[in-house]
């Protein structure tokens, strides 16, 4: 897939109107943050704000304003047929309205494609080509796993937190903390963190700390006991039990066998 054209947060007047009846010669996906009135097969539609339309090629482009002003994310894309089977896999509909119960992360994907498109970077091609896909994934996902998860879910706002546990394992988390996150109390958070990803968040503090400890013990002559201590603990001891019994070794012996 190869995008042609990406725009992220254009904002019109409420007299704005797009119309290309033989389409743009290319796919359009487009983003709304706002509502819209479309033309689709002769009937217009009307779209809420977080709700999208993926144009396929040759598909009319009739759409508008719905009386405020109007603002979108949107990208025109080339793909060959294996591409479009791919996204027909996804079950990602083409000249559609459909409504999503968020945007953030999908808005965020499409701002960070937009920059790599317009870079200089050597690899801009390929990286856009994959934050592409990404991006459809992440729709897909989006769309179905969504609404099993349930709209009231805190599977959002769980990502985020597990994210910052495996990102600063350092930091001395506990269930107080991070329950306090996510605004829940101890043992309700407990129950939906396990339920969710299916392990407890200090499972997750233990492992976090245990990758970070392998990548330091690989790649720096660092001692145990100070490895220990950027990796959140309050003892060596403690370090190396969590450790063995992770790994089924000491640190030390992983030390020896990857080195």
């Amino acid at each position: 897939m190869h995008i042609n054209d990406i725009g992220h947060n254009y904002f019109h007047n409420a007299d704005f109107r797009v119309e290309r009846p033989q389409g743009s010669g290319d796919y359009l996906f487009v983003l709304l943050k706002t509502p819209a009135v479309f033309m689709l097969k002769d009937t217009e539609v009307f779209a809420e704000a977080n709700s999208f339309i993926l144009f396929d090629k040759g598909f009319q482009q009739i759409y508008r304003a719905n009386g405020i002003e109007f603002l979108n994310d949107w990208f025109h894309f080339d793909a060959a047929q294996n591409e479009i089977e791919y996204l027909h896999g996804l079950n990602i509909p083409f000249n559609k309205i459909v409504q999503l119960d968020g945007i953030n992360e999908l808005s965020m994907i499409i701002k960070y494609m937009c920059y790599e498109n317009y870079s200089v970077n050597p690899h801009r091609a390929d990286s856009t080509e994959l934050i592409l896909k990404l991006f459809f994934n992440k729709l897909s996902e989006n769309l179905y796993f969504t609404v099993k998860r349930g709209k009231d879910s805190y599977h959002d706002k769980l990502s985020v937190i597990r994210s910052k546990i495996y990102n600063m394992p350092y930091r001395k988390w506990n269930i107080e903390k991070l329950s306090a996150l996510a605004s829940m109390s101890a043992s309700r958070f407990e129950h939906v963190y396990k339920n969710t990803f299916g392990v407890s968040a200090i499972s997750d503090v233990i492992q976090s700390r245990i990758e970070y400890s392998k990548n330091l013990l690989c790649t720096t002559d660092i001692p145990v006991i100070k490895i220990a201590e950027m990796c959140g603990y309050n003892s060596a001891p403690h370090f190396i039990r969590q450790f063995r019994s992770r790994m089924n070794m000491t640190p030390a012996e992983y030390r020896g066998r990857t080195k």
